[in-house]
């Protein structure tokens, strides 16, 4: 049932994304720009990136990936600079010398979207799952929610002793009802629905989703599901532009991403609130 993610798919489809990098425009003036899936499927993102542009001689052109798949375009010095959240892969790549000046922007919490679930606790949860074989869809993406997943299934393993396997699917539990689709976050909350499973989900995704499926949001007070979002310069690239959009992301950026809602509740929440 699982699909191997194949990382080179996903960067030769991001053309094909919403805001992808035309550079129409003078590259000079252009911010290259990689970023997750969950900042443009939440709206977010293109938010942001009008009013910036309202008061500066640059243009943002990007493209939705996964964390994994954003890192490798700022490995190959493809963008300026990225938006990702997944820590230990940031810092594993300013560490590999791609990328410096990694600033957190903002931050909010991973969900666990599921037909229902009556568990206090996104340990329980993943272990009810696992132990009563339900449906569930991985990313499988390499992407900062896909790391997430597997950091979970990794510390049911070590505390409670659950099998798992590591493949090219990542680190996850066996079975037919495991299905790892190499996909971004909207197709993984669709596939979700369609089959009455269970997905793991940042939050400003599933909020911009909720109208569109019968699946159950749980919020959980669990520390590893704290999302932290970073904004990295690739190194050897466009300085000015990038930094002048990130002044702009740590000023009245921070305003509107205290202001920006889904069906009147916060999707992603500012450096100044507190977890």
């Amino acid at each position: 049932m699982r699909q191997g993610p194949v990382l080179l798919v996903l960067i030769l489809l991001a053309s094909q994304c919403s805001g992808c990098l035309s550079f129409d425009n003078d590259e000079s003036k252009t911010i290259r720009l990689a970023t997750t899936t969950s900042m443009r499927d939440s709206g977010l993102l293109d938010l942001l990136i009008d009013d910036f542009q309202k008061t500066s001689d640059y243009t943002v052109e990007y493209v939705a990936v996964g964390t994994g798949a954003a890192l490798v375009l700022g490995e190959n010095k493809d963008v300026d600079a990225l938006i990702v959240h997944s820590p230990e892969q940031e810092t594993d790549f300013v560490e590999g010398g791609f990328g410096y000046d990694r600033n957190a922007i903002a931050w909010n919490r991973f969900v666990l979207l599921s037909p229902s679930t009556s568990t206090s606790s996104i340990f329980d949860a993943f272990e009810a799952i696992y132990e009563n074989e339900r449906c569930f869809i991985s990313r499988g993406d390499f992407s900062g929610t896909h790391h997430k997943e597997q950091d979970i299934w990794r510390s049911l393993n070590e505390s409670n002793g659950l099998p798992m396997v590591e493949d090219a699917d990542g680190y996850h539990p066996e079975g037919e009802w495991y299905y790892s689709i190499g996909q971004g976050m909207g197709a993984a909350i669709n596939m979700a629905d369609e089959k009455s499973c269970s997905t793991l989900s940042d939050r400003g995704t599933a909020l911009n989703f909720a109208q569109q499926t019968s699946l159950e949001r749980t919020e959980f007070s669990d520390d590893i599901l704290f999302n932290p979002y970073s904004f990295l310069f690739v190194s050897d690239m466009e300085r000015q532009g990038a930094e002048e959009f990130l002044n702009y992301l740590l000023g009245d950026g921070q305003q509107r991403i205290e202001e920006y809602t889904i069906n009147d509740q916060p999707a992603f929440f500012t450096l100044e609130s507190s977890d």
